[in-house]
């Protein structure tokens, strides 16, 4: 029977095909973390010991500019990793990461990670995979803010986070306050909060603290003018 890391190593994207004998052997090499809301997980300029898996709950990695203002470059929840560019390359993570809600994490000795990758080519390429998959979404953020009006960067989120929660059912529950998702979209907060109500005045969505159901997905895009 497995014990109670690798079940949830189980549970994971990056480790839940492993064999149970791999699996348990990485599971010797984890670390349960628990961090309450506002907790850094990882602060800037630290070293790498290992890679960071959210099992529950959700950061946020982010940046401070010199006036101390602060920028949310991503959100991460369930199944994300957190600090593996910084892991591989053997350099400071370049961001603090930070727990924006009570979170649950795996710790994964840097020795382990190695392990797996010199030994284990199937998990090399997932890794890769989920590496590529993460520059893409800087990127596509990246080409939005500059291509995109304020409105069409809300519009597209809400779409992305609908589609991200898999359901027809078109409501999702915001992952974090409006101020971090302001500043992940890069916008002020006061200019999200008008978008939110100009979207609710047009009849394309409702909102109910942090639940936000799109009435009419299509319309919402061709409101936005999205492609």
């Amino acid at each position: 029977m497995e014990n109670h890391l690798a079940t949830l190593l189980q549970r994971t994207p990056l480790f839940g095909d492993l064999p149970a004998p791999t699996r348990a052997r990485i599971a010797a090499a984890t670390q349960e973390c628990r961090y309450v809301r506002g907790a850094v997980v990882l602060q800037k300029g630290a070293r790498p010991t290992g890679l960071h898996i959210v099992v529950s709950g959700k950061l946020k990695e982010s940046c401070r500019s010199p006036d101390g203002e602060e920028k949310v470059v991503e959100i991460l929840g369930a199944g994300h990793t957190c600090g593996e560019a910084a892991l591989f390359l053997d350099s400071p993570y370049p961001m603090c990461a930070s727990a924006l809600t009570n979170a649950l994490l795996l710790h994964v000795e840097k020795r382990a990670i190695e392990g797996l990758i010199d030994g284990t080519p199937k998990f090399a390429v997932r890794l890769l995979q989920a590496l590529a998959e993460r520059q893409n979404a800087i990127l596509r953020d990246i080409d939005a803010d500059a291509r995109s009006s304020p409105l069409q960067r809300v519009v597209g989120y809400l779409l992305e986070q609908c589609r991200a929660e898999g359901t027809d059912a078109a409501s999702i529950t915001l992952p974090a306050a409006k101020q971090v998702i302001a500043s992940r979209l890069n916008m002020t907060p006061e200019a999200l909060s008008r978008t939110f109500r100009d979207l609710a005045d047009a009849g394309l969505i409702e909102m109910s603290g942090k639940r936000v159901k799109l009435l009419d997905s299509d319309r919402l895009g061709e409101f936005a003018r999205l492609p």
